[in-house]
């Protein structure tokens, strides 16, 4: 068994961007892994039992920090990422190849990316707040994915294709993030805030959808001939991006999608002065 993980280790270092081997938590995807692993275990088992004869915790002061504290960082990311080559018209909007030189943006663009890596890492905790608060609803097979899977796809963003074509979803995704957390921040100032907002919150869900069909699309483009991108990451990329937006679609579709009377007719049959009418033929004996 350790000799094949060895094997592991060895082919994906020799695969790997030379220029990140020695980074902190980049030489094997096992330490990744590992976190996504225990992050799994105890939000799903451990925090849960100990919860379970406690009160929740409100955490109010601590989210809002944490809030302000996304804000900022997916700024930075994003500024980052624009002036490592896109300001400087070195980036295309379809196939743009990955500079693995040591050129100055080039570097300053795998940095980046080495950030959203840790940035994702940080996002795990959400899923704490949700089970210390004791929001057990909010913990979805859909938060679960979301979450331990992006871990992992920067992981290999920043191990194997950190430049190119995957610096537009990076900025992409840090801004739909912007708008995400300054709404749970102003969200979380009380009643008033909550109440203006409501409007809002289905189309930041909507908002999130767009953002993965503009991604979908986008690395659609890899495919062209000529395109000089490593592909087989898509084989890995595409159909995680696929999945979560079927899933967010379901989400917006059981939450906020409004029903027309007509589908209530047919399911539920009409309330008329308090009685319960149905459409349906009664049974005869």
């Amino acid at each position: 068994m350790a000799s094949l993980l060895e094997k592991i280790d060895t082919l994906i270092d020799e695969s790997s961007d030379p220029r990140v081997r020695n980074w902190f938590l980049l030489g094997s995807p096992f330490p990744t892994l590992i976190i996504i692993a225990l992050y799994l275990v105890t939000v799903m088992w451990i925090l849960p039992a100990y919860m379970k004869d406690r009160k929740p915790f409100k955490l109010t002061k601590i989210i809002r920090i944490y809030n302000i504290f996304q804000i900022i960082s997916c700024i930075v990311i994003i500024y980052k990422v624009f002036t490592a080559g896109w300001y400087q018209g070195e980036y295309s909007y379809t196939c743009a190849p990955i500079d693995y030189s040591d050129n100055p943006n080039a570097v300053k663009m795998v940095s980046a990316f080495y950030l959203v890596y840790f940035l994702k890492m940080v996002e795990l905790i959400e899923t704490v707040f949700f089970v210390l608060r004791k929001k057990f609803n909010q913990v979805s097979g859909l938060h679960l994915y979301h979450h331990a899977s992006t871990f992992f796809l920067t992981y290999i963003g920043c191990k194997f294709i950190g430049g190119g074509m995957a610096s537009m979803p990076i900025m992409v995704n840090s801004f739909i993030h912007v708008l995400m957390y300054t709404y749970y921040y102003l969200s979380s100032l009380g009643p008033g805030w909550q109440k203006a907002l409501a409007p809002w919150k289905p189309k930041l869900t909507m908002a999130q959808m767009i953002q993965f069909v503009l991604l979908i699309m986008h690395a659609l483009t890899a495919l062209q001939p000529g395109c000089k991108v490593p592909r087989q990451f898509l084989l890995i990329y595409l159909p995680n991006v696929i999945v979560i937006f079927k899933m967010f679609a379901d989400f917006y579709k059981k939450t906020y999608a409004k029903k027309s009377p007509v589908t209530e007719f047919a399911k539920n049959g009409v309330k008329k002065n308090g009685v319960q009418h149905s459409h349906k033929k009664s049974k005869t004996t």
